[in-house]
């Protein structure tokens, strides 16, 4: 079975730039909805949530041109999204420090050409601070493949339940819902569909306290995306800051390795037997993330290749079981946090009747192929 892509959100990518532009002729709101119907991704819908996060980010963010970006800046946008109750697995930020709204419209061409036409903007979210003579302006664009009824608790109490319901996004099919119970428990995926094109099915909370992963996922053409990803916490008290993910001081080797020796770490520290590393399933993870990289997408089957099992058969592997994770990251550790932060992802990567692995890294792509071989 293959796994879903990784969540955008987890891993967005913050820009921070400054450099002269012609001046702005139209508002940053106008120039935005202009530039994005340029670039072929129609009318996205304006959307005060994410006007609201994009403007807590962008007072984060605020400084002198040339000052670094805080760290832990991904962490807390992603707390922020989670305040605001916007759970939409693909969420995108542009920020950029700059000194008249023209440069605002001058830069922002690059950051849509680098956007996922498999995922285009269906809403975005918009916020200038003013300091100190500067201007910081953050754009932030969502592919809401599933508009929930109403959106997930971020808090509820032991053996409750709630109702998940929503209409599907034209383009994909055969919605369903993973949910991580705390405490290690199994991964529980439940059948969400329709007849009519909806989501509708229960979430029940029955594995005791702790945070709950819930996860929205559904098929398209280019293989199973992942459409929204939240955390419930059930018994115990929610987050009220961000958790700063910190990376290592010291070098941690090729980034391939780093991430095969983290997978491995998790699946021992969860009881699974570790995965042995495949040469042959290596290159194919390579060439993949080659592909991704060039094409600037994370879909797991495309035109060129198809998916993993064709990969996979295309090269003579023989194997009885795949599952495949990607995701678009800035480092191994990063790339891990979001496979353990999506249920999908996660149940792949300690799925103990896998046996061996091949990892595959270009830039910020990075992909796990699993594979069992044998009976």
């Amino acid at each position: 079975m293959l796994g879903p892509p990784m969540l955008a959100a987890l891993l967005a990518l913050l820009v921070v730039l400054s450099a002269p532009a012609p001046p702005a002729t139209r508002s940053p709101t106008a120039e935005v909805e202009a530039l994005l119907s340029t670039h072929g991704f129609g009318r996205p819908v304006h959307d005060a949530r994410l006007d609201v996060v994009a403007s807590r980010l962008t007072e984060r963010l605020s400084g002198a041109p040339g000052d670094p970006m805080p760290a832990g800046a991904a962490d807390f946008l992603n707390h922020a999204l989670a305040v605001a109750q916007v759970s939409d697995a693909q969420v995108f930020p542009f920020t950029l420090r700059h000194r008249a709204f023209g440069d605002f419209a001058g830069r922002l061409p690059a950051f849509l050409g680098r956007l996922d036409r498999t995922k285009p903007p269906t809403h975005y979210g918009l916020a200038t601070f003013v300091k100190g003579g500067n201007m910081t302006t953050t754009l932030l664009v969502a592919h809401r493949g599933v508009t929930l009824n109403h959106p997930l608790p971020r808090q509820s109490e032991p053996g409750s339940w709630i109702p998940l319901q929503g209409d599907l996004l034209r383009g994909y099919f055969r919605p369903r819902v993973l949910i991580s119970p705390p405490g290690g428990a199994r991964i529980v995926e439940r059948p969400a569909w329709t007849s009519e094109r909806k989501v509708d099915t229960s979430i029940w909370f029955d594995a005791g306290p702790g945070v709950y992963g819930v996860e929205v996922v559904a098929d398209s053409q280019y293989g199973p995306v992942v459409l929204n990803n939240a955390e419930v916490s059930v018994g115990v008290p929610v987050a009220d800051l961000p958790v700063t993910r910190l990376e290592p001081g010291g070098a941690e080797g090729p980034p391939a390795m780093a991430l095969f020796r983290l997978v491995n770490e998790q699946r021992a520290a969860h009881g699974v037997p570790v995965l042995r590393l495949w040469p042959d399933l290596t290159a194919v993870a390579q060439d993949y993330a080659v592909e991704l990289d060039d094409k600037h997408v994370l879909v797991h089957a495309t035109a060129a290749s198809g998916n993993l099992a064709t990969r996979l058969q295309t090269r003579g592997l023989r194997f009885t079981l795949a599952a495949e994770n990607l995701a678009d990251a800035v480092s191994p550790r990063q790339a891990l946090a979001a496979f353990m932060a999506s249920p999908g992802h996660k149940r792949n990567l300690l799925d103990p009747a896998l046996t061996h692995v091949g990892v595959g890294v270009v830039g910020r792509y990075f992909v796990l192929a699993m594979v069992r071989v044998g009976p």
